[in-house]
């Protein structure tokens, strides 16, 4: 991760040099060269997101890369079952995902490394975190209820003292002493946190609320798909309409019938899109997520 971001700061940086580790530092990131610039270096602790992980699967696979030193590798966003364990098996090292934001500081939930873990979770409360998950009347949920994660802290130690230069979002976030994250998540009965989607990603077609990233998973599912984001764009009728964009893995063909058909066997029919786009590559933050903003400009049905 690069260092002007949260997750390369105080994820990994600032950790390593609490306990006296080492820190290497590499010019880029390579998908190729990921795994033997690891064991070259001898990096005991990686960090990942989503597209990377998507982009080392990509690659041809050297059984050499197995060898590793690596004992986790830490990683954020929505990742398929089947290719969490795939990475796993190839390179023969426990992923834990988390969450967190650059507001919150520290990652208040993370799968735990010797303990109940479920990758498709965003994990339990570290021990310095108080997490609580809200409806919009500001109470608590039960176990297995949508709502949205908030996060207590003292404003400027353990979460954001705010926003630069902005009063009204920094007391609209902060309340109380709890960061309002804008991510929605539910509770399951093995007290796993699970991302629900975040709320701006929230679509309501016919007066049903849809989560983005339910319809991502299921898209993903299909063999032949790479990678894919899905928004929301107006609907005269239906409040919104659902788009996806989608990109196919190299060497395969995908029309937009066939990946309807897959989504219909997956979904609700109001959760199934209603267009598809084929793109080579989406709009990206230097990080790699997804800019769904961009994706959403000059869009045409």
């Amino acid at each position: 991760m690069p260092l002007f971001h949260g997750n390369g700061q105080y994820y990994l940086f600032m950790p390593a040099l609490t306990v006296g580790g080492s820190v290497a530092i590499t010019e880029r990131f390579s998908a190729s060269q990921y795994m033997k610039q690891t064991k070259r270096l001898k990096a005991t602790v990686g960090s990942l997101f989503a597209a990377p992980i998507r982009m080392i699967l990509a690659q041809n696979y050297d059984i050499a890369d197995k060898e590793n030193l690596l004992r986790l590798i830490i990683f954020a966003q929505s990742v398929t079952q089947n290719q969490l364990s795939e990475f796993e098996q190839r390179y023969a090292v426990p992923l834990l995902q988390l969450y967190g934001m650059t507001e919150t500081v520290a990652p208040p939930l993370m799968n735990p490394l010797d303990e109940l873990r479920d990758n498709t979770s965003i994990g339990k409360p570290i021990i310095s975190a108080d997490v609580k998950v809200i409806d919009e009347a500001g109470n608590e949920v039960p176990k297995n209820q949508p709502g949205q994660i908030l996060v207590k802290g003292i404003p400027g130690r353990t979460i954001m003292k705010g926003y630069f230069k902005n009063e009204m979002a920094t007391n609209q976030t902060i309340q109380n002493g709890w960061l309002h994250t804008g991510d929605n998540a539910l509770v399951a009965e093995n007290d796993l946190f699970y991302f629900v989607d975040r709320k701006k990603d929230m679509m309501k077609r016919s007066g049903e609320n849809v989560a983005a990233i339910e319809v991502e998973n299921a898209i993903m599912e299909h063999p032949h798909v790479y990678e894919t984001a899905v928004v929301g764009v107006p609907d005269a009728i239906r409040d919104e309409a659902i788009k996806a964009f989608v990109i196919v893995k190299q060497g395969y063909l995908l029309s937009e019938e066939e990946l309807i058909a897959h989504c219909r066997a997956r979904l609700a029919k109001f959760k199934i899109p209603d267009s598809i786009t084929f793109v080579d590559d989406f709009p990206r933050t230097s990080v790699g997520k997804i800019q769904k903003h961009k994706l959403k400009e000059n869009i045409h049905l």
